[in-house]
């Protein structure tokens, strides 16, 4: 891969890894994790960034592997994305060495839950037409993403790569119904103003089971 070799040829002895990361078993982003990374260092890494990123429309991420592991109680729902499922394109599988306490992806879970709800709410009444209400029902099923890891994390099963499976897998372990991410997913939206309703309850659903956790 282009990417792998830009990235030996010039960080040298300083990278350890390249890994592919994303949704649904396809891992379409790039994480880079380095030993140092100080302005110099950063220097070197951005002409790789920037033409990464023209060409695959991704921006990778770079992180050294000292804050990557030191991470996990700040943004463990991020770095649940990274890990499922990812791929080893070079050097070690430093995602693996990642370790969560549920104390943390409780707490972001939470956090998350009521932010996309209040923004929900925000976004509901600021927009006018039928056609930008379907946008932003689209855009729910990838930003809660995270948010389903951390939830099967906290009942501590097994994170699944197909996305349907990992709807089913939520649905049993919180009891709680899916059926309208299918149907985004599947573009089988018919009342626009009604699903952004059933999204709005469903948030509120889980915000009320996670806070009692």
């Amino acid at each position: 891969m282009e990417l792998v070799e830009e990235c030996k040829k010039t960080l040298s002895d300083n990278l350890l890894s390249v890994i592919n990361f994303g949704t649904e078993g396809r891992a379409d982003n790039i994480l880079i994790i380095v030993k140092e990374l100080g302005f110099g260092d950063l220097n070197k890494i951005k002409p790789i960034v920037k033409d990464y990123s023209k060409k695959k429309k991704v921006v990778p991420i770079v992180f050294t592997k000292k804050e990557l592991i030191n991470s996990s109680d700040v943004f463990p729902l991020e770095l649940l994305n990274m890990k499922y499922p990812h791929d080893v394109l070079y050097g070690d599988d430093i995602i693996e060495e990642v370790n969560f306490d549920k104390r943390h992806v409780r707490r972001q879970v939470e956090f998350e839950l009521r932010s996309k709800l209040i923004h929900l709410r925000e976004n509901y009444m600021w927009l006018k037409k039928d056609k930008e209400l379907k946008e932003l029902l689209k855009s729910a099923v990838p930003t809660l993403m995270p948010l389903f890891y951390g939830l099967l994390f906290l009942k501590d099963k097994k994170i699944p790569m197909n996305l349907d499976t990992l709807f089913n897998d939520v649905e049993e372990a919180y009891k709680v119904d899916l059926k309208l991410f299918k149907e985004i997913k599947e573009d089988k939206i018919n009342n626009e103003a009604i699903d952004i309703k059933r999204l709005m309850t469903l948030l509120t659903d889980l915000i009320h089971i996670v806070d009692k956790m």
